[in-house]
């Protein structure tokens, strides 16, 4: 049996892991956690939704953005408010990394404060300090029966929450259920063993002469040998998934490794490599986190009940899936 102490131990260490594969995803640099459904920020159903919260924000309002990232909801505001407008607080577990602020004049900058290492079940602000709080694919990773009484403690008893949740049905979470099938069959397969055994090899095709004895190499053939048949079983199953990229992403990354190699040597190459298995497993932490966090039908409804019985009788409140080109990309839930 599994101490309570041992138990708090191990809850410590995943929260660790968790926040160092997001830092290290923000630090990437992307925007927002969906880069291959939006080029920039958040378009069509989900950006229409943030821009006419915001629109009925005032002037001198105070918002919070619960799970902020690298920020798509400061700046969808800013672009909303260039010159005056609502203050903008965005809080992660993570320490996210936005550069997008560095092109921003003096006096929008000022309006956007990230707070890192914050968990939304422990808000380090007073009670009814904000006028709206706002989630993007954020508040949903928290612990719900805990985060949710503390984002009331913090909103106005006249405030706003807005939040946007991933969809058990979603394409997104579609995606991110096929990657993690993606990442257990690498796990499985010696393809990146493979190729790290190959790298020397390629290391040596700038010198003449070892190329030649490369031709008469019994090892070097063997691990080509083997190299070619654990890609063969990635090109098979990459012919038969309805969504491949990341395969076809591992090997493209691997021939980058190869050409690395010959240009530079094996340890740079071998670095590389390395590195590249560390943000896979960043990648698989993240895409268990969204696929764990995403809410079907029931859950959102309880979710949206109990905001609107912490708000009181008054309450008013909507709740609509968003789509986007025919395709679920999430819950959306209003509570006033």
């Amino acid at each position: 049996m599994t101490s309570d102490r041992d138990t708090s131990t191990d809850d410590s260490s995943q929260l660790a892991r968790r926040r160092l594969a997001w830092t290290r995803f923000w630090g990437q640099g992307p925007l927002h956690s969906l880069g291959t459904s939006f080029a920039g920020n958040y378009a069509d159903a989900i950006g229409t939704f943030w821009q006419a919260e915001f629109a009925a924000c005032g002037p001198r309002d105070s918002i919070l953005d619960i799970g902020c990232g690298n920020g798509p909801l400061a700046k969808i505001l800013i672009d909303l408010y260039p010159e005056e407008g609502p203050e903008w607080t965005g809080i992660d577990l993570s320490n996210p990394r936005p550069t997008w602020i560095a092109q921003l004049a003096e006096s929008a900058a000022k309006r956007v404060q990230f707070r890192g290492g914050v968990l939304a079940e422990e808000l380090p602000f007073e009670a009814s300090s904000f006028d709206l709080v706002v989630s993007q694919f954020g508040i949903e990773y928290s612990d719900l029966a805990r985060s949710q009484p503390e984002v009331m403690r913090v909103l106005k008893p006249s405030g706003r929450l807005a939040l946007v949740v991933h969809h058990a049905q979603s394409l997104p979470v579609y995606v991110s259920r096929q990657e993690l099938r993606h990442l257990e069959f690498l796990s499985r397969s010696d393809f990146l063993e493979n190729a790290a055994t190959m790298i020397p090899y390629f290391a040596l095709l700038n010198d003449v002469e070892a190329r030649a004895r490369l031709q008469s190499d019994p090892q070097a053939a063997e691990a080509r040998q083997r190299f070619d048949a654990a890609q063969g079983e990635i090109q098979k199953r990459v012919a038969s998934e309805p969504i491949p990229d990341l395969l076809t992403a591992v090997q493209i990354f691997v021939q980058d490794c190869f050409r690395a190699a010959v240009s530079a040597g094996a340890t740079p190459a071998l670095d590389r490599l390395t590195g590249y298995r560390a943000l896979l497993e960043d990648s698989r932490l993240r895409l268990e986190d969204l696929v764990r966090s995403a809410l079907d039908e029931a859950g959102i409804l309880a979710l949206q009940e109990r905001f609107k019985s912490a708000k009181g009788r008054a309450a008013h409140s909507s709740l609509n899936a968003l789509s986007v080109n025919d395709q679920v990309f999430g819950w959306a839930l209003r509570v006033s």
